[in-house]
């Protein structure tokens, strides 16, 4: 794999275990003031994803881009991605950020929901950025289901899946944090009994954020129709598979998992995993079915929860090491 060696991380004195590190990284955290652009990119099945667009002063043809991928229940607005934003536009890289089908100032510009399989949209939106950059490395951040999207982009074009486009040779690096590599994997161990608090969270965020046009669609009534989801496995069953031309929950999961193309990863790729990550089992990154890209640097922490990494200042480590990987 890629050499690299991250700064080191001393966690928070009262956020010792996944769970702690977990719920803390939702909170608000301060980030300067962005004054995007936004832009509308059509995907497949006529929907559109947003994409806020930030340049730094001096910014020019040739200087890097970045582009930054939310995860599920977020947008372009959610903390890490305000973080992360005015973090690399302090250092001269021109930011997108992605709205995701149905999320953001994408939620009344698509008919279908977004997946994690979705990775035609990822490129979509590499292809915008290459078209407002002309020229210059290309770099990409991705989070948790964001991150499984990213993957799979970038392994299908590995593999030779999917043709890579005229501007493929600009991607520099990748970085994914907490990808849901293995869904299945994933959604088994959402339906522990411990995880019922999980479950609820997400299920209440993701079906009262649920779009008009979805809302309005007579498939997705026949499926309310069959009552309230207690687990994402039944979520994906009843909603996002059908609605997304899959027959169920585990054809989806199979179909969309990043796992089977992980091998194949062209451009330098960080993925950032801790081992009490306790939505993405550890297993999925270290056990003998993952087999890697030598592209790829598996960074694994002891601890950070999912998408936590809150370290002993009360900041986040994750931004340091990505930081770290692209720009250091």
């Amino acid at each position: 794999m890629t050499e690299f060696q991250p700064p080191p991380f001393v966690p928070h004195r009262w956020l010792r275990n996944g769970h702690l590190q977990t719920l803390v990284s939702v909170r608000s955290t301060p980030a300067e003031p962005l004054n995007p652009q936004r832009y509308h990119v059509e995907v497949s099945e006529g929907d559109c994803i947003a994409l806020h667009e930030d340049s730094p002063p001096g910014w020019r043809s040739g200087h890097p881009s970045m582009l930054l991928v939310h995860g599920l229940s977020g947008c372009h607005a959610a903390p890490y991605m305000l973080r992360l934003a005015s973090r690399f536009l302090r250092r001269g890289v021109r930011v997108f950020r992605m709205d995701m089908r149905g999320c953001g100032a994408a939620a009344k510009l698509s008919r279908h929901v977004t997946h994690a399989g979705r990775s035609e949209d990822i490129m979509a939106a590499l292809q915008h950025v290459a078209e407002r950059t002309d020229s210059g490395p290309m770099m990409m951040t991705a989070i948790s289901m964001g991150g499984n999207q990213a993957l799979r982009a970038m392994g299908r074009v590995g593999s030779g899946d999917e043709q890579a486009p005229p501007w493929f040779d600009r991607m520099s690096k990748v970085a994914v944090v907490a990808p849901p590599i293995d869904l299945a994997r994933c959604s088994r161990n959402m339906n522990r009994f411990r995880m019922r608090l999980y479950n609820y969270y997400f299920i209440r965020s993701l079906l009262s954020r649920v779009p008009e046009q979805v809302s309005a669609r007579e498939d997705f009534q026949r499926q309310r129709r069959k009552g309230r989801p207690r687990t994402l496995w039944e979520l994906d069953d009843q909603i996002t598979a059908p609605l997304s031309g899959f027959r169920d929950a585990a054809e989806y999961y199979n179909d969309a998992s990043s796992k089977w193309v992980i091998e194949h990863l062209p451009v330098p790729t960080l993925v950032l995993v801790a081992e009490d990550d306790p939505l993405v089992p550890i297993g999925c990154f270290v056990d003998e079915s993952a087999k890697w890209s030598p592209h790829a640097k598996l960074v694994v922490s002891p601890t950070g929860g999912h998408v936590g990494f809150i370290d002993r200042k009360g900041e986040c480590w994750m931004d340091e090491v990505i930081a770290s990987w692209f720009i250091d």
